[in-house]
């Protein structure tokens, strides 16, 4: 039997058509779509574990995976043949052997989340399936200064809920907002994430910047650990998993 070993991939996706990363009986999704194909080049069933379990609907540019294979021929071979065989909606980007110690989910250090806007009186088609349409003038620097009072180590249970156990801590080490013409761009980077936090806070922070709450609101909602306090989350299609930061592991 051949030796096995470890690969870390970096895949980009439109999530649009999937009901999210991880793999779910009777619904197409992005983990199940790379298996596939794993399986029909390689003739060998290989289980995928990715970084993110994002959303149904949420997109990725730079979600990373890993997977153990038998596959003896070259790593860009199967790059090649996976993105003969995959949907135009997914892509491998990258693939390399990673260390054997390497699990893309666990070896993670941080993710690097951005959430996108469009700001203007009409809607866009062309940009309906990456952006979030939103009418209302918005003030983008009372955005911005809402976001400060998320960084650092907190209790985000206003915020999200924990996809295991109940512990909703984690430490945002990044939280900002910008303006580009119409575009605003919400950029969120922390060492986990919990379910729907993303586009929960972002959906928080826009009724700062149509003046319904201050910038310190924001502290309020945090502290109160109350996730009524919060407004609904914002659509999936303006979220995107930009990119998995990994430190002290050799790729």
């Amino acid at each position: 039997m051949s030796a096995v070993r470890k690969i870390k991939a970096v895949v980009e996706y439109d999530g649009t058509r999937y009901a999210g990363f991880q793999e779910q009986p009777d619904q197409p999704t992005i983990q199940g779509e790379i298996e596939r194909v794993l399986a029909t080049i390689t003739r060998q069933e290989t289980k995928v574990v990715g970084a993110g379990r994002t959303d149904a609907g949420v997109h990725a540019r730079g979600q990373v995976v890993h997977f153990v294979t038998g596959w003896t021929r070259s790593l860009e071979e199967l790059q090649r043949g996976c993105n003969a065989l995959l949907p135009n909606d997914i892509a491998v980007r990258e693939m390399a052997a990673a260390a054997p110690d390497f699990h893309a989910r666990f070896s993670a250090d941080s993710r690097e989340y951005r959430y996108t806007v469009l700001n203007q009186e009409v809607r866009s088609p062309l940009e309906e399936r990456y952006a979030y349409h939103y009418a209302r003038p918005l003030d983008a620097e009372a955005m911005g200064e809402a976001l400060t009072h998320l960084i650092g180590r907190h209790d985000y249970a206003s915020f999200g809920r924990a996809p295991h156990g109940d512990n909703t801590a984690r430490e945002v080490r990044r939280a900002s907002c910008s303006r580009e013409g119409n575009h605003i761009y919400f950029d969120l980077t922390a060492d986990a994430f919990l379910r729907q936090m993303v586009r929960t806070i972002v959906g928080t922070v826009l009724t700062v910047g149509t003046g319904a709450r201050s910038p310190a609101d924001m502290n309020l909602v945090l502290q109160t650990r109350d996730r009524s306090l919060a407004s609904p989350p914002t659509p999936a299609r303006g979220l995107c998993l930009l990119r998995v930061n990994y430190r002290g592991v050799e790729e």
